[in-house]
């Protein structure tokens, strides 16, 4: 989907979302809301979003160590801010995976193998989406997502398995790419490039119980953030459509999943009784405490760039002309 498409379908969620509001309870509604906020419940909520930050940092570096490439903590933290900053103007993940994609390669010079550990990293986060959704069923989940999103949910879940089975097991790779007919050559170099050596259970187990502790915390941000507004929703419920909320901005269609976000927690607790304009705001307060890292990644990315330019040039030959606007 284009950008411009993508910022249009942003703007018309962001819209309808309004346009509710405005019609079943009315925008002069909003402060009444924010004024009740409870002040105590946000550095929870600001703190959740640190814990999964960390934790898929964390999950990252023991994927790097995998392959070879042992990178300190505070290297890819960095490199994760940075990358956090780049994705919030880009859908879904898109910008924060191409960044360290690239930040690793240029470290390490290892291209391949930095691509390949973020893409084996999704598979394992999307494997703990999956194990998350499930493991709320007894909770009330089937009553907010329906059988379509239980079977989304299902979906993603055994495609993310299957993958991390053929990534692991590169003859099954090599006898895919035969198949591929007129593609068959390009097949196969990717195949190559997209193998791995399967990971013994202790790393697995590692990476799973990151992934869990990652997409909880994220999940969660949406209970504090409700809790905080008061909203008339258990704490339960709460986790539950916040990790609807969190499976439905994987969907590229929206710039940072902005629209997405609240139509979701909208949609969703509806079902519960809560009114528009306090399920929008359980979203936005839950986006606005997602962006500490990313404005410290922005900070981060300045910082780089004001101190590149100036070691660039006293690295430059001597009588080598300087670059436009250096």
């Amino acid at each position: 989907m284009p950008l411009v498409l993508k910022r249009l379908v942003t703007l018309a969620l962001l819209a309808a979302v309004v346009a509710l509001i405005a019609t079943h309870e009315g925008v002069a509604d909003i402060p009444r809301h924010l004024a009740a906020l409870d002040p105590s419940l946000l550095p929870l909520a600001l703190a959740l979003p640190a814990l999964a930050v960390l934790a898929s940092v964390r999950r990252w570096q023991l994927l790097l160590a995998h392959e070879g490439l042992e990178l300190p903590f505070p290297t890819l933290l960095g490199s994760f801010l940075r990358g956090r900053f780049v994705g919030a103007f880009t859908p879904s993940t898109t910008g924060l995976d191409l960044y360290r994609l690239v930040d690793v390669a240029r470290l390490t010079g290892e291209r391949a193998k930095s691509a390949r550990v973020v893409l084996v990293e999704k598979l394992y986060g999307l494997v703990a989406l999956a194990l998350v959704t499930f493991a709320l069923l007894p909770f009330g989940l089937a009553r907010f997502f329906g059988p379509a999103g239980l079977a989304l949910a299902g979906a993603l879940g055994l495609a993310s398995l299957a993958g991390l089975a053929l990534l692991a097991r590169p003859a099954w790779l090599r006898a895919l790419a035969r198949r591929a007919g007129p593609l068959r050559s390009r097949a196969t170099v990717l195949a190559d490039a997209l193998a791995t050596r399967p990971p013994d259970a202790g790393l697995v187990l590692r990476l799973m119980l990151l992934g869990l502790a990652s997409h909880g915390a994220s999940a969660a941000l949406f209970v504090a953030t409700g809790l905080a507004l008061g909203v008339a929703a258990s704490p339960l419920a709460l986790l539950v459509v916040g990790n609807a909320i969190v499976l439905a901005t994987l969907l590229p269609i929206s710039v940072g999943g902005v629209g997405v976000r609240e139509g979701t927690a909208v949609a969703l607790l509806a079902l519960v009784g809560v009114g528009a304009t306090p399920a929008a705001l359980v979203a936005l307060l839950g986006y606005l405490a997602m962006q500490p890292p990313a404005l410290v990644g922005g900070l981060l990315l300045l910082g780089r760039r004001a101190s590149e330019g100036p070691l660039a040039r006293a690295a430059a030959p001597i009588g080598a002309p300087a670059e436009p606007g250096r």
